[in-house]
């Protein structure tokens, strides 16, 4: 691995034995794995990625798994076509790329999660086109685990529920972790066409200010999961000079109006509490950021998806990163966030989850 890509390398060997080196104790808690994958629904079977996926949650069924949104495409033009809007239609090919996902949780012990990702809207610009497709989704994904023997969580698992903002939140390991469920494709479609901003959206940050202060104050390790990110790098983030022309792509971009509106909010309530975790998908790589805020934020949105990127593309991007910031383009792969008493430990699975390494907390 080129040290460019993944630094400081010794680091990361010397760390990667905590990752795999038993407990010391009988008497310490067992740790609790949340697993973070994005965009996993491009390929009608598993593919690496995901299959190496599925190994570490059968190894580890003390955890929970979250697919971070996009969680399936529809093949324009039986795959002709690169480039789509689409989403889950109930055809064979959707329902196959959702199945991809769902037979990861086969014998799996934890709990699952999906939450909707901008394909998952079909990026409809309205909410009633919108959530007709979203409900279908939700609705398929719901009713195949509803019956699943083995899931913790088998009537609980799309989450914000019914196209809502949300946020919506479990409670896990023990009351020792609050997961939240936002939907910011919602929040972003309403500024596509400049429309009037809803008053459930403008009470949307007090609400998820409240959620996050509750688990605050109980002394809850709190990971905030969205489909969007809040803070990463990467040719997404270029300046748009006519965001409203052909604003159903550009919507997609941190610099379209509500997209940079929905950063500032978030960011400023995350910031209120150092430690807190927001773990994303949308950008087809695999990015790790321990800012001065101590706030952690995680980009896994290489489950079935990949950016490709030139070697100076990538110098460009990796220039100037800090020693706990870590990008990775052109690999599968995802993240886990482990947690052990007060302690925690991020864990990166790259070459198609191959391969692993703790980043620095």
């Amino acid at each position: 691995m080129k040290r460019k890509m993944i630094r400081p390398a010794a680091l990361i060997l010397g760390l990667l034995y905590m990752v795999t080196s038993p407990m010391t104790s009988v008497f310490a808690q067992e740790p609790f794995k949340i697993f973070l994958v994005g965009d996993a629904g491009d390929k009608e079977e598993s593919g690496e990625t995901l299959i190496n996926l599925h190994k570490e949650l059968l190894k580890f069924p003390h955890s929970a798994v979250v697919f971070l949104g996009d969680n399936s495409y529809k093949d324009d033009l039986w795959g002709i076509l690169a480039f789509g809007f689409k989403g889950f239609d109930s055809s064979e090919n959707t329902m196959k790329k959702i199945r991809s996902q769902i037979s990861l949780l086969d014998n799996y012990k934890g709990s699952a999660f999906f939450i909707p990702g901008n394909h998952d809207w079909w990026n409809r610009t309205t909410y009633q086109k919108g959530y007709q497709k979203l409900a279908m989704e939700e609705s398929f994904i719901e009713e195949n685990l509803k019956t699943n023997p083995d899931l913790a969580n088998p009537g609980n698992v799309f989450l914000p529920k019914h196209g809502s903002y949300g946020p919506e939140y479990a409670e896990l390991n023990n009351k020792t972790i609050r997961l939240v469920f936002i939907d910011t494709y919602r929040i972003i479609q309403t500024g596509i066409k400049k429309n009037k901003i809803p008053e459930d959206e403008k009470s949307f940050y007090k609400r998820l200010d409240s959620v996050i202060r509750e688990g605050w104050q109980r002394k809850q390790k709190i990971m905030v999961v969205g489909h969007h990110p809040v803070y990463s790098i990467g040719p997404y983030n270029r300046i748009l000079k006519r965001p409203y022309l052909f604003g159903r792509i550009k919507a997609s971009n941190p610099d379209f109006p509500s997209y940079r509106a929905m950063i500032s909010e978030i960011n400023k309530i995350l910031k209120r509490y150092p430690g807190i975790y927001y773990g994303s998908g949308h950008l087809h790589a695999l990015q790790y950021f321990n800012t001065p805020d101590s706030i952690r934020y995680i980009i896994s949105g290489a489950g079935s998806k990949e950016k490709k990127l030139s070697s100076k593309n990538i110098s460009k991007y990796d220039e100037g990163l800090s020693r706990d910031a870590f990008i990775l383009w052109n690999t599968g792969g995802f993240f886990a966030v482990e947690f052990s008493g007060r302690k925690t430990n991020t864990i990166l699975y790259y070459n198609n989850g191959t391969q692993q390494c703790s980043l620095p907390e």
